[in-house]
């Protein structure tokens, strides 16, 4: 027997700020909304498909995350995609990476780490 990787938590400032976000940069929907909790998942509902919820804490973020997601173009380039993610508000970020490195690191408008993979990593 083992797990099944079902949820993905992520403490944040604004719930709803990053779960429209991650919407769109996963295609996803709202599931569930509460007072300081918003949970995203596929919009076909599909009970095995994981879940992202957003919980608000009152401390910031304060450093590198060690637990970070890694995304990968659908349908279209690694640049064409972190052009994308950057017009809906992600930013660079720098964590110590390489300059020769296949992934393109990005932080999501509360600063949360994550990396946009090439078609070929």
């Amino acid at each position: 027997m083992a797990s099944v990787l079902s949820e993905i938590s992520v403490d944040c400032a604004n719930p709803m700020l990053l779960a429209r976000f991650w919407c769109e940069v996963l295609d996803f929907e709202v599931r569930e909304e509460q007072a300081g909790l918003v949970s995203i998942g596929a919009p076909d509902g599909n009970s095995g498909a994981i879940v992202m919820t957003f919980a608000q804490v009152p401390e910031p973020k304060s450093m590198k995350n060690r637990l970070h997601l890694d995304v990968r173009p659908f349908g279209t380039d690694q640049q064409q995609e972190v052009d994308r993610l950057l017009s809906l508000g992600a930013s660079y970020a720098d964590v110590g990476q390489d300059e020769d490195v296949s992934w393109v690191v990005l932080a999501d408008p509360e600063g949360n780490e994550f990396c946009v993979l090439s078609g070929n990593s």
